[in-house]
């Protein structure tokens, strides 16, 4: 693997391009200016999500580079990226990316802590958020490169049972039917083989190439994987979250008794604090960029990242 890195015009802010297999994964490494022996990388959840936590579908958050900055001002580096296939992280035969695999999300990440290791980084911190948070417990299995692992709103399940869990809870009570037919989708999966007979409206869940991906993540199993982990680990939870419930950060923490749980109160899947209890009324912390990061999640993650 070669690897490239550019200064930009902050001296402690730079591109850095690592060379893939699908071709070149970009990010930004910020170090505070005096230097920092503890670096953190953050991990980006599912869905085409940049570097700064922002989807190319649309909404946007900007949540990863205000907890970049956070990390900087406790003195802590961090190295946030595009996803392969996303933002500047661009496939160089873009028909290769119908073949993405849970297990390159993986690859690419142990590659982005093995470019920290390189740079002289004492200790590396994985912070992942969401499928982030299932790609950090896989890098860090048996990796003495790293030094502890965050969970923020990580699912606390195998990946289909939280896709049955979620259109249960949608389509329970409003289509039993499409919520059948669903059911019986995971069903063929669970069984190791995708399918042709899936409901239209669920296109964007299960495409033949959203199933492919699917039966790579479905093994991995995040009460598990944390179970097996030796190093600190902080889980992070939000009691507003509508995507993956508090309840999942306390199965993670009861899987691994050394964790650190915390949920925060107003706490939503966007790591922005909202008074709203429906989707509706959370849209603002999924598409205004200028709400801040949840301050007592920005403490949370840089006392426990400082404290190592």
């Amino acid at each position: 693997m070669t690897l490239a890195a550019v200064w930009t015009a902050a001296a402690e802010s730079r591109e850095v391009a690592l060379d893939r297999s699908f071709g070149t994964l970009r990010g930004t490494l910020l170090v505070p200016q005096q230097g920092a022996e503890t670096a953190a990388l953050i991990i980006a959840g599912s869905g085409p999500t940049d570097r700064n936590c922002n989807s190319m579908l649309g909404p946007g958050t900007d949540a990863f580079l205000y907890l970049a900055q956070a990390l900087e001002e406790a003195g802590i580096a961090s190295l946030r990226y595009d996803k392969r296939g996303v933002g500047a992280s661009r496939y160089d035969d873009p028909s290769r990316l119908a073949n993405i695999r849970f297990d390159d999300f993986v690859a690419d990440a142990a590659a982005c802590a093995e470019f920290l290791g390189r740079e002289g980084f004492r200790k590396i911190v994985l912070i992942g958020h969401s499928e982030g948070a299932l790609i950090a417990l896989c890098v860090a299995q048996d990796n003495p490169q790293i030094a502890a692992v965050v969970s923020l709103c990580g699912p606390g399940l195998p990946m289909d049972r939280l896709i049955e869990r979620q259109l249960a809870a949608q389509l329970a009570f409003t289509d039993l039917p499409l919520l059948l037919e669903a059911r019986s989708v995971l069903g063929s999966l669970r069984a190791g083989r995708t399918t042709d007979r899936y409901p239209e409206q669920l296109e964007m869940l299960f495409a033949p190439p959203l199933q492919r991906y699917l039966l790579t993540q479905m093994p991995h199993d995040p009460q598990r994987l944390i179970a097996r982990l030796t190093v600190p680990v902080c889980v992070v939870g939000g009691d507003n979250d509508l995507q993956i419930p508090a309840a999942d950060a306390e199965a993670l923490a009861a899987a691994c008794p050394s964790a650190e749980l915390r949920i925060i109160g107003g706490l939503t899947h966007a790591l922005k604090n909202c008074a709203g209890r429906t989707p509706v009324e959370q849209i603002p912390a999924y598409t205004d960029r200028t709400l801040p990061l949840d301050p007592e999640l920005a403490a949370c993650v840089t006392r426990f990242a400082g404290a190592l």
